[in-house]
């Protein structure tokens, strides 16, 4: 998920080394605003609400035999400070748009890039499917 703010975007250094949107998959009974603000509270200590949260639309890739689909959501109202709640990530920290930091974990570049095109970021194409926003 993207959180953005006035200090940039929310991201974590993985355990592997990659730099990565706080995610995480849907449980059975959620909708995918519930995922992405119980994810965001599991991974980063962050708290949202589920009307704080847009979905954005779906992307598509291929790595190898595999087929990922990535439900980008974008959050920008919370509250709390970012820190690590599991082992595999932690370095919670905002970075501006500007600054972004490398490598960036492949989906977390591809949602990125579906909500903001014009950021200059480097990684295999995915098929964005945008959903159309509230009053459209």
């Amino acid at each position: 998920m993207i959180v953005y703010g006035p200090d940039g975007i929310l991201l974590g250094q993985h355990r592997r080394r990659t730099w990565e949107l706080a995610g995480g998959t849907v449980e059975p009974g959620e909708t995918f605003a519930e995922a992405a603000v119980r994810e965001l509270h599991e991974e980063a200590g962050l708290v949202a609400e589920p009307d704080d949260v847009q979905v954005m639309g779906t992307l598509l890739d291929r790595v190898g035999d595999v087929v990922r689909l990535t439900v980008p959501v974008l959050i920008t109202r919370w509250s709390g400070t970012p820190h690590q709640r599991e082992e595999a990530i932690g370095s919670w920290r905002f970075w501006p748009l500007t600054a972004l930091p490398h490598p960036l974990f492949v989906p977390s570049a591809q949602c990125l890039t579906a909500w903001n095109p014009a950021l200059p970021l480097d990684h295999p194409r995915a098929h964005f499917q945008p959903y159309a926003s509230p009053g459209r």
